[in-house]
């Protein structure tokens, strides 16, 4: 039977310390609107994770790295691999070495995740034993929940002083007058640069994200620099009017504590 929760009960850092004591096996599905995503254990540390339910492989993530080519998917992707982790065909055939594999991996995985950390709520389930697909981004080595957890820790300190000016990733951003100008004497690096071209004053900060292939993070870290050198501006998405018999602002009901005990109760219990 799945565990299931809200992240507003129940924090992921904690989910995430009680999964790596346990040496739990198994995936946990998040998901808030819209996003979402899936994290692998085995034994308690992460072996890959992904984002907003999409099947990504790890030749997707090698091209989109620049590790391999796409006519080089297209071949590794062909192979036959009768249920070996496609991650390990790649090392075993000196496709790519393990540690630039890990690398590589190791970084797209730890984006997919820290960005959660910030998630104030969100409907998380934990099945047991379930494992994700050979040909998944699965590292060669798995990451220790315990770093995450504080790299991800971190980034919520990061978070709550960009916060201050970006509320939310549902913000739109715009160029305010005169900023091309401004643009000429700024020094961007490239990351900087894909993220200055998705700005047209109608996408959200997480669809530029999504647009760039950057982590929410980042792209939040980047625009708080591009207002604080007031190349731009940040504004609330229009929201459409409430349903009938809804009332704006309700808050939701108040969950007891003793939910919070049966869930780590139910996790030891897995």
């Amino acid at each position: 039977m799945a565990l299931v929760g809200n992240l507003r009960d129940f924090g992921l850092s904690d989910f995430l310390y009680l999964v790596d004591r346990g040496y739990k096996t198994g995936c946990l599905h998040l998901t808030r609107g819209d996003d979402g995503a899936s994290l692998y254990f085995d034994k308690g540390k992460l072996v890959t994770a992904g984002r907003n339910g999409g099947q990504v492989r790890v030749v997707d993530v090698l091209v989109q790295r620049g590790k391999l080519t796409p006519q080089q998917a297209q071949v590794v992707a062909g192979m036959s691999y009768n249920g070996t982790p496609l991650s390990q065909v790649l090392t075993e055939q000196n496709v790519i070495s393990r540690d630039d594999l890990q690398r590589t991996l190791q970084q797209h995985i730890e984006e997919s995740v820290y960005s959660l950390f910030g998630w104030p709520d969100g409907e998380f389930r934990f099945e047991q034993n379930q494992r994700p697909s050979s040909d998944a981004p699965i590292m060669p080595t798995p990451i220790s929940v315990e770093n995450l957890i504080m790299e991800g820790v971190r980034r919520i300190d990061e978070w709550g002083r960009i916060k201050d000016r970006i509320p939310s990733t549902d913000m739109v951003v715009r160029f305010i007058e005169q900023s091309a100008e401004k643009s000429k004497s700024v020094n961007l690096s490239t990351e900087e640069w894909r993220v200055f071209a998705r700005i047209n004053g109608k996408h959200t900060l997480a669809e530029i994200a999504t647009k760039t292939n950057l982590g929410e993070f980042d792209v939040c870290r980047i625009v708080y620099g591009f207002l604080t050198t007031g190349l731009v501006e940040v504004q609330k998405k229009p929201r459409p009017a409430p349903s009938l018999g809804e009332r704006p602002g309700q808050e939701p009901p108040k969950v007891k504590k003793s939910l919070v005990s049966r869930i780590i109760n139910r996790i030891r219990g897995l």
